[in-house]
Parts: structure tokens; C-alpha cells; sequence
């Protein structure tokens, strides 16, 4: 391998990381590495001083580029528009832990901020970049990258003081509402639900055939533990009674146990749970299979 291939290389996953925490898909988010890479291979080594820092202004200016172009597009998206999950392994099993991946609730958050609030959010608060290197980046002054984060602070006001919850106790609460799914025990489902819980899912637009009937996501977010209880205990009994060889299986996305749904072969729901350490205070559910494609498992 030639020496500027291996030094793109050594950066390869961080860009990953900055670019899929930007936009929140994986294959836009592989196109803006092999567009750097592109970059990278046109330019003099001698010109470039420091590799890292040309190639993170790369991706960062590229990501900021694409969603002030993709924004419209977003408006327009049928339903709620959900981060896509990434599988904490590769498509041959392996740990990828080198990536460093936000959670899905706080990706979420982060659609409040414009562009280039959400690149000095994260370069700051996730890869540990100090304001003259946010400065140097955007070229603009250190004040001014400090008053950029103050904002999206500001945006994303107390929520963006995520719980921290223990992976351990994480997968003791998916596993309780698994059950309490499975069981269709509504008032146990309920008292796992915080009070102010909120439902959001993602369908594409795309309809699943479960017993004669043809079923979407919800268009828009549910709110509080009554009405996300009875919708959870009303829809999931129809997959279990409509789709005999339905099955579930544990797998980590984005740092954290969550839930697939699969027939046969084909993954067709992810159910993705924020919790405080003792209930629930945020579901996701993706069944766009366009955001289900990268999925694999066990069989």
C-alpha cells in the first residue's frame, strides 16, 4: 500500500465517525470518506502539514454542504425522518468499536442545530477538539467557535444531558419490556413507560402485509405512557399472530442493546429504547428497509 493510501487509512474510521454522527446515514456517510479519500489522493504531500486536520475539514465542510442541500429534501419526508442505526459489527462480525457512534435519542436531538452548529457540537463534546482547532478548522476565531457551541447548547437546552445508563442495566430493561411485549402484559408495559415517554418510528413510507392487512408506521411522534402502552399492545400482537415465523433477536446498535424483528431471512423492524437506569423515557422503532439493509444476524 503507498504511503498516502496507509496515512488515509490511519484516519479512515474517525472521518467515518464525524460524518455518520453529522448525517445520521451510512451510506451518505461512505461517500463522504471516498469523496476526501478522492481529495486526499490529488494533493501534494508537502503541501498538506497536517494530514488529520486537512482530512477532518474535508469530511466536516463536505457534511455541512450536503445537509444545507439535504434540509429541503428532509422537510418534505413522508412520517418521521429517524437517524439510520448502525449494528455495532461489521458484515463479518467483527467489533467495530473504533467507531465512535452517538446514541440514536441524542442523534435525534441534534436535528434542532443547523449545520455548523451540529459540527462544532460534536467535534467539541464527542472527539475532544479545543476552540483554536474548531477556530482553525472554520476559520474564524476561537471566541467565535465558543459562541457557535454556547448556541447549540442553548438549542438543545437540559435534554442534552442524556442519562448515561449502564449497558449492563440497559439489556435488564429491554429484556423486561421484551417480555412484557411478548406477555401482552399492558399494565406491566405501562409501568416500565415514563409518564412523559415519547414514540417516534420511521417506515419509509412502506407498508407490511400482516394478516390481510397492510401496516405502516405512525406519521408522527406518540406521546405519554398511556397512549404509547396501548398502541405497542395493540400493534404487536397482530406481527405475532400475522407472521407465524416472526422472531426477535438482541443485537447492539449504537452502543446499546436493542431489539430486531425478522422474518426468514429479512429484518424488518428495530426497536431502539433510551431509559434512565429505571424506565423508559424514549422508543424508536425503524422499519424503513432501506435503514434495515446493512442489518445481518444470527440465524
Amino acid at each position: 500500500m503507498e504511503p498516502k493510501a496507509a496515512t488515509f487509512l490511519e484516519y479512515r474510521n474517525l472521518l467515518f465517525s464525524i460524518a455518520y454522527n453529522m448525517l445520521g446515514t451510512v451510506d451518505t456517510a461512505q461517500d463522504m470518506v471516498q469523496d476526501a479519500f478522492l481529495v486526499w489522493m490529488k494533493v501534494e504531500p508537502d503541501a498538506i502539514r497536517y494530514p488529520k486536520a486537512f482530512l477532518v475539514k474535508v469530511v466536516t465542510n463536505a457534511c455541512i454542504n450536503y445537509m444545507g442541500s439535504g434540509r429541503v429534501v428532509r422537510e418534505k419526508y413522508i412520517g418521521v425522518w429517524l437517524p439510520e442505526p448502525l449494528q455495532d459489527v461489521d458484515s463479518g462480525g467483527l467489533g467495530i468499536e473504533t467507531y465512535q457512534t452517538l446514541s440514536i435519542g441524542l442523534m435525534v436531538l441534534l436535528e434542532k442545530l443547523n449545520p455548523r452548529e451540529r459540527a462544532v457540537f460534536l467535534l467539541k463534546e464527542v472527539f475532544s477538539y479545543d476552540y483554536f482547532e474548531l477556530a482553525e478548522l472554520f476559520e474564524i476565531s476561537a471566541d467565535n467557535a465558543r459562541q457557535i457551541l454556547k448556541r447549540a447548547k442553548d438549542h438543545l437546552g437540559q435534554e442534552r444531558k442524556r442519562y448515561r445508563v449502564d449497558v449492563q442495566v440497559h439489556a435488564r430493561i429491554l429484556q423486561n419490556f421484551m417480555r412484557a411485549v411478548r406477555e401482552g402484559a399492558v399494565d406491566e408495559l405501562i409501568a416500565l413507560l415514563k409518564d412523559d415517554i415519547v414514540f417516534m418510528a420511521e417506515g419509509g413510507g412502506e407498508r407490511i402485509a400482516v394478516d390481510g392487512q397492510r401496516l405502516t408506521a405512525v406519521q408522527r411522534p406518540i406521546y405519554g405512557a398511556k397512549h404509547v402502552g396501548k398502541l405497542i399492545s395493540t400493534i404487536m400482537p397482530k406481527f405475532y399472530r400475522g407472521l407465524p415465523d416472526m422472531r426477535t433477536e438482541v443485537v447492539y446498535v449504537n452502543g446499546y442493546p436493542s431489539i430486531l424483528t425478522f422474518t426468514g431471512s429479512k429484518p424488518f423492524g428495530l426497536t431502539i429504547i433510551e431509559s434512565d437506569g429505571e424506565k423508559i423515557h424514549n422508543i424508536y422503532v425503524q422499519t424503513n428497509p432501506e435503514k434495515l439493509k446493512h442489518f445481518h444476524f444470527d440465524k
